[in-house]
């Protein structure tokens, strides 16, 4: 059984799905091909913010962030490509606090002079109850949307669901390059004759550039293990923002089946708490957690952690599939030969990643050509993956 297609796309997170959208847009035929379930791993994970730019003051943005925001909201609205109106955000806009400390006045001024996005200071009367209400600190709405991930990769999914298949059973995928230039994938007994295969299967792209022959594309890995709360009756979406470039704790909030809510927290918490045992990562977070925000009742709460790795390009002091050098400047797209290989380092990147990839194929004189995809009906579609707090075995 065979298929043609011109772009086959390994990995179904944002980025390949995304991808698949923009390729199609583009006029070329396109499959994306997963296993597992779509967005585990990385994607699902996601805390789903928007970036913009530079967040926090003094901090080195990720490049190319700052138009991202309004992109997104484009395809959120349904007035660019893709169409995304079936995955509402979980919030408009994130907020950033900056508590009572010394030199607070002048940590605010220069927030407000280095942040890329616009920044609306709410005053003393306008803050969250989680937050203390008396004098003293500065709380900012910030231009980040919220996206709920599994909606927005169940949307993307419809979008084009005949294109995009699981991996025949066992997960297995071989590619021969051909002499024509172009390159031949096999799952099971289905073959596809493709002009190009793309790799956006995060930590998975190590283990698919190995078998392609390409171990010189470095790839490194930055651990993470994100702390979830749940049994929360408010909603926040808040940056907690010390006297380090990254924010202390970072806080997204997702709906359960009771009318509560999960708060899923990220941060420095997070990056700091990798490698600890859940226990002592949760302990501290108790901690940090009462002392940013004295009016949050945690007094029925649970609390869990999950693990992910975000997988990046590598880059100076990383290297390898376990390097943990320096955060990419935005995201990346390599061309060897019939392979492309792309990161988009951020979530919020997805749409500049899908640029470069179709950049590299205008530079190679891709072309659309013939499509046949009758051989794919044998492929299933996938499932979208369960987010971390519906998968966690042991609350705390």
């Amino acid at each position: 059984m065979g298929a043609r297609v011109d772009v086959v796309i390994l990995g179904g997170g944002i980025a390949g799905l995304w991808l698949l959208d923009a390729l199609h847009q583009a006029g070329y035929s396109a499959l994306v091909l997963n296993k597992g379930d779509l967005g585990q791993g990385q994607s699902i994970a996601a805390q789903g913010i928007i970036h913009g730019g530079t967040k926090y003051f003094g901090a080195t943005a990720v490049s190319d962030l700052a138009p991202m925001p309004a992109r997104w909201r484009a395809s959120l609205t349904g007035k660019l490509g893709p169409d995304l109106r079936g995955a509402p955000p979980l919030a408009e806009a994130m907020q950033m606090w900056l508590p009572p400390q010394l030199a607070g006045g002048v940590l605010a001024l220069l927030a407000k002079q280095s942040m890329h996005q616009e920044l609306r200071e709410r005053g003393p009367g306008d803050r969250l109850p989680v937050l203390p209400q008396g004098p003293g600190g500065n709380l900012f709405d910030v231009d980040e949307a919220v996206i709920d991930v599994p909606k927005v990769l169940a949307t993307l999914q419809d979008l084009h669901r005949d294109r995009v298949r699981s991996l025949a059973v066992g997960g297995d995928v071989n590619f021969t390059a051909r002499g024509d230039g172009g390159i031949d994938v096999a799952t099971g007994p289905i073959k596809i004759h493709a002009q190009r295969i793309v790799l956006t299967a995060g930590s998975g792209n190590e283990a698919l550039l190995a078998r392609a022959g390409l171990n010189n594309v470095p790839c490194q890995r930055r651990p993470l293990q994100q702390i979830i709360v749940r049994g929360m009756t408010l909603p926040i979406y808040l940056h907690c923002i010390g006297r380090n470039p990254k924010p202390l704790a970072t806080i997204t909030s997702h709906p359960d089946l009771t009318g509560g809510y999960y708060w899923y927290i990220g941060g420095l918490l997070a990056e700091q708490g990798a490698g600890q045992k859940p226990e002592q990562l949760i302990a501290r977070a108790k901690g940090e957690l009462a002392r940013l925000l004295p009016g949050a009742d945690f007094s029925r709460a649970e609390w869990a952690t999950h693990e992910v790795d975000r997988a990046e390009p590598g880059s100076e002091g990383g290297g390898g599939g376990g390097g943990h050098g320096l955060r990419p400047g935005s995201a990346l797209a390599v061309a060897r030969g019939a392979v492309i290989v792309g990161w988009p380092t951020k979530l919020a990147l997805a749409p500049i990643l899908a640029e470069k990839i179709i950049m590299l194929l205008d530079q190679d004189g891709i072309q659309p050509g013939p499509r046949d995809p009758s051989g794919l009906r044998e492929l299933t579609s996938p499932a979208v993956a369960r987010p971390p707090w519906e998968t966690v075995r042991q609350w705390m």
